[in-house]
């Protein structure tokens, strides 16, 4: 078994030494998953999965080893929770949300035969958020749910490797805005405030 692995590993390694092709023009498909952390939710755990697809298509910068091109695409954040109990006296409160955006971005390769590059991307955000929570005490309980949609800027920055001249792996580090939560008296609200997202992905993309 630990032969088997170590011959992986070098083989691995062999594919992603070979020199790759500079990219060319044309259409991408990706996904990524990863972790996402929120600002300002009064949440104790304020992070959480999120997932993501898009697709678009990049154009040759000329002779250079640079692609820029347009996106878009569609994202998800997994629920964030959080209970409070204490003398019969319990809250619960929930949060999600998800987005759709179009941008543009640029991939960087690091030379015309190098199968590492850098990726930006920047753009238009729209998002769906709902806040649910449900208070209990002796002789009370009272629930509620509301939701707010609005938009703001994404960006985001990575680094990647072809492991074929069609297909390649990366990691990226972007950021987004969204609207506050906060607590009016007895009752929760979205602010007008801007609070920021940043996610931490893994993904792949396919170019064709």
């Amino acid at each position: 078994m630990i032969k088997c692995g170590r011959v992986a590993m070098v083989a691995i390694a062999g594919v992603l030494a070979v020199p790759c092709a500079q990219a060319q023009s044309g259409f991408f498909v990706g996904a990524q998953a990863g972790r996402a952390t929120l600002s300002d939710t009064g949440f104790r755990d304020d992070s959480s999965s999120t997932q993501s697809i898009g697709a678009g298509y990049r154009w040759q910068a000329g002779a250079s080893p640079v692609l820029v091109g347009v996106e878009a695409g569609y994202g998800r954040l997994g629920e964030i929770g959080d209970t409070y109990a204490i003398s019969g006296v319990s809250e619960r409160r929930e949060f999600e949300a998800d987005y759709g955006y179009v941008g543009a971005n640029a991939r960087f390769q690091f030379g015309a035969d190098s199968r590492w590059f850098a990726i930006a991307r920047l753009g238009y955000m729209g998002y769906d958020q709902e806040f649910r929570y449900r208070f209990e005490a002796p002789g009370l309980s009272e629930e509620g749910r509301f939701s707010d949609d609005g938009g703001g800027a994404y960006f985001g920055l990575g680094l990647g490797v072809d492991v074929t001249r069609n297909f390649n792996v990366n990691a990226m580090v972007n950021g987004y805005a969204y609207s506050s939560i906060y607590r009016d008296g007895n009752r929760y609200r979205f602010d007008d405030d801007v609070s920021t997202a940043r996610t931490l992905t893994l993904g792949a993309e396919l170019r064709f």
